[in-house]
């Protein structure tokens, strides 16, 4: 065997285990990006008396009426329960708002059906029903000017407070673009010109 043989076989496999320990050492692959989000997004916003949460324009009330179309807002109230059934235990106000078309006294009792309507349907979905406080305002709160047909329909609505509840508590863990601000969303249909707001023209 010639002299050279045994130190280039040292070489070698000193070359492998240095391969080998490449291999070993290399970094993994990024993992896979997730998937867009593409659920019910809920409006929310932290205020004074707790967690915001505002059903969207698909589950807003027509004029004069206290039901909403079931299949539009079945995805929004089943995502509504999930959270206040699975993040918070804290009591919930279920506030109904009306625009101002009518008289008084049938928008106070109109707003009071809205929010029992949608009591109603989250008590379906396993929303303990003595956690939530059903209230109606009438047209006392309006988000947007009752001057135009858009500001209405914002107006028809109902809002849910987590009484004395942080954002932090509905958002940790929750996919990216699950939520979007409530106010933003307003200030933006106002940019674009859609609704006034409030103190721009009284109705």
């Amino acid at each position: 065997m010639s002299l050279l043989a045994s130190p280039l076989r040292s070489v070698s496999a000193a070359l492998l285990v240095l391969a080998v320990s490449a291999c070993a050492t290399k970094a993994p692959p990024p993992p896979p990006a997730p998937a867009p989000y593409k659920g019910a997004v809920l409006q929310i916003e932290q205020t004074e008396r707790g967690v915001l949460l505002v059903l969207p324009s698909t589950v807003l009330f027509e004029p004069g009426k206290a039901e909403f179309k079931t299949a539009d807002a079945a995805p929004y109230l089943d995502r509504l329960a999930l959270l206040l059934t699975t993040k918070s235990d804290k009591r919930v106000a279920v506030e109904g708002h009306t625009d101002s078309d009518g008289t008084a006294a049938l928008n106070d009792a109109l707003s009071k059906a809205r929010a029992t309507a949608v009591a109603e349907a989250l008590g379906t979905r396993n929303v303990k029903r003595e956690r939530m406080d059903i209230a109606g305002f009438s047209f006392k709160r309006p988000v947007a000017s009752n001057a135009t047909e858009d500001g209405k329909r914002l107006n028809r609505r109902v809002e849910l407070i987590v009484l004395e509840e942080k954002v932090a508590a509905f958002t940790n863990g929750e996919p990216a673009g699950a939520f979007e601000s409530a106010w933003a969303k307003l200030k933006t249909l106002v940019e674009q010109g859609l609704v006034k707001p409030v103190e721009q023209a009284k109705p």
